[in-house]
């Protein structure tokens, strides 16, 4: 009889407690659309830097109903030398300035999930750049297409924030402002 009772009972219970799980949060990695944007002002014009290759990024995720019900990590990785302007001597400026030999990749961890609400997320996180850290606040739109996830934001920063002298060129006659604004654009679909 206590076999019996085991057999009906227990072994189904393990086997719903190893589904449940893997039903709620899920892994995600970037997928190949991706478009971060990093844009600001000189004495001369306005310029921004594009990424649409090379860089990735994982999360711990959970859908319900077609909406995102909970983050748990979320993080990003992109290499400075994927920035492109379209101009040579800018980019090698731009990478001098980052310091890419040395910290060849900016990087974005989430470090709190704060609220989702509707479809706007609000987190902080932790967002490294020329080898300084600073905690930044976060707020993004999101859309899901299937079980793939879609988040648009933009943040504005200081290169001030991370320690880097704004990129020079002609010999410090033409001057990168202070302000910099970053627009991404990106998507994560499930680990297979």
């Amino acid at each position: 009889m206590k076999r019996y009772l085991f057999t009906k009972y227990l072994i189904p219970a393990v086997m719903l407690l190893m589904w449940f799980p893997s039903f709620g949060q899920q892994s995600y990695s970037l997928s190949s659309a991706q478009q971060f944007t990093v844009a600001g002002t000189s004495t001369i014009h306005d310029w921004e830097m594009v990424a649409k290759v090379g860089s990735t990024g994982a999360a711990q995720l959970s859908l319900e109903n077609g909406r995102l019900s909970k983050i748990t990590s979320l993080n990003l990785v992109i290499p400075v030398k994927s920035l492109k302007s379209g101009k040579g001597s800018m980019d090698n400026n731009a990478y001098e300035a980052l310091i890419e030999k040395k910290h060849p990749t900016i990087k974005f961890e989430m470090t709190e999930c704060i609220a989702i609400t509707g479809n706007v997320v609000k987190t902080k996180g932790k967002l490294t750049i020329a080898g300084t850290s600073q905690i930044i606040p976060l707020e993004v739109t999101y859309s899901t297409s299937g079980n793939s996830i879609k988040f648009t934001g933009t943040h504005a920063i200081l290169f001030s924030d991370f320690n880097i002298e704004a990129p020079t060129a002609v010999f410090g006659t033409i001057k990168t402002g202070n302000e910099l604004t970053l627009v991404f654009e990106t998507s994560f679909s499930p680990k297979n």
